[in-house]
């Protein structure tokens, strides 16, 4: 009987120790999953950028080890970041504008009375949540004073750009944008000009291309008449020199040039900044200087074997006739022009014969 009682009471500590022993396994095994919902909830509660962040994945997240690998940097941090670099970009960009302008006719008299308007691009950040250049357009009006003159202060920007009108006026063709800054001065101020739009001229007038060969000879070119030959007298004299027997890669000499017939010439140096188109100036050339003109333009240069050579867009007033006309030419000589034509003259030309130099 006692040996029987001694048995039930050993079979009774061991199960009650195991029940113990249970418990605290689950309880251990409870806890980190405790603190990961702590954390998480806290996260959540603290950032709702990080709470969409976690619930759109659909992988279940079981432990903050695995938490802390798949949570990026606070996204309000990165904005912020990039707030601070475009906002300095901004003000890096957008400069106090200083300006001072006269406007004057085609013979150097202040013009008064003319309508000024500028209109100034103001860099801005519209949305700090979606960090990305804005803008705003500033416009300001002014009118010139009885000496042409127009000034402006007190406002930044990136950049602006100036309009200018009058009434029985024409502005002369040119660059009027400018960047953020100082432009011009009080005793030297930037200076737009005004034509009369009672003065025109009948001009003679010409757009041409003419194929050639580029061997040294020279092509004489009549503008009045807008012919090419090889012999005879014009008013240009032009010639191409290149090989026409080429090895790929291979350097080989190459020249051209402009020769005046009984005349000279007198480049434009802006004009070497054109983008590229053959024409009309991107300024105006309205009337020929009276000096400063030479009687021919030549240019040497090497190119590769499988390359295309060329003067590039070069402007020129015109001194023609033994000084009797003025005129005007954009013109650019290639060789060869891409696989079409081994030579090629592309010029676009105003020549008053009047003798005038208004050239407009």
């Amino acid at each position: 009987m006692k040996t029987r009682f001694v048995i039930i009471l050993l079979v009774a500590i061991v199960v009650i120790l195991a029940v113990v022993f249970w418990l605290r396994s689950e309880k251990q095994i409870a806890a980190p999953e405790l603190t990961q919902r702590t954390v998480q909830s806290t996260q959540d509660a603290s950032s709702p950028a990080i709470k969409a962040s976690i619930s759109s994945r659909s992988a279940p997240i079981t432990s903050l080890a695995a938490t802390s690998s798949v949570i990026p940097e606070p996204l309000v941090t990165n904005n912020q970041k990039l707030l601070d670099y475009f906002s300095s970009a901004v003000q890096s960009a957008n400069l106090p504008i200083e300006f001072y302008g006269r406007v004057i006719d085609q013979d150097s008299n202040a013009i008064s009375g003319a309508k000024v308007k500028i209109g100034i691009l103001h860099l801005t950040l519209p949305n700090p949540l979606v960090p990305e250049f804005g803008s705003k357009n500033i416009q300001l009006e002014q009118t010139s004073d009885a000496n042409g003159r127009f000034e402006f202060h007190g406002e930044t920007g990136e950049g602006f750009g100036v309009g200018i009108t009058k009434d029985g006026y024409d502005a002369e063709p040119g660059p009027h944008g400018f960047g953020g800054g100082t432009s011009g001065s009080y005793e030297n101020p930037v200076v737009f000009k005004m034509w009369s739009t009672n003065i025109h001229e009948r001009l003679i007038t010409g757009d041409k291309s003419f194929k050639i060969v580029p061997d040294g000879r020279p092509y004489f070119l009549s503008l009045t008449d807008g012919t090419i030959s090889e012999s005879g007298t014009g008013d240009l004299k032009i010639w191409i020199q290149y090989t026409n027997q080429v090895v790929q890669g291979q350097l080989y000499d190459w020249s051209a040039g402009i020769e005046v017939v009984d005349g000279g010439l007198l480049e434009v140096p802006q004009a070497h900044m054109n983008s590229g188109f053959l024409g009309e100036p991107p300024f105006a050339m309205y009337s020929a200087p009276t000096a400063g003109y030479i009687p021919s333009f030549s240019l040497k240069s090497q190119i590769k074997g499988g390359q295309s050579g060329e003067i590039g867009n070069r402007y020129f007033y015109l001194l023609l006739q033994d000084g009797k006309e003025y005129g005007r030419m954009s013109i650019n000589l290639f060789a060869p022009y891409g696989y079409l034509y081994p030579g090629l003259i592309r010029l676009s030309y105003a020549i008053n014969p009047s003798g005038s130099r208004i050239l407009r």
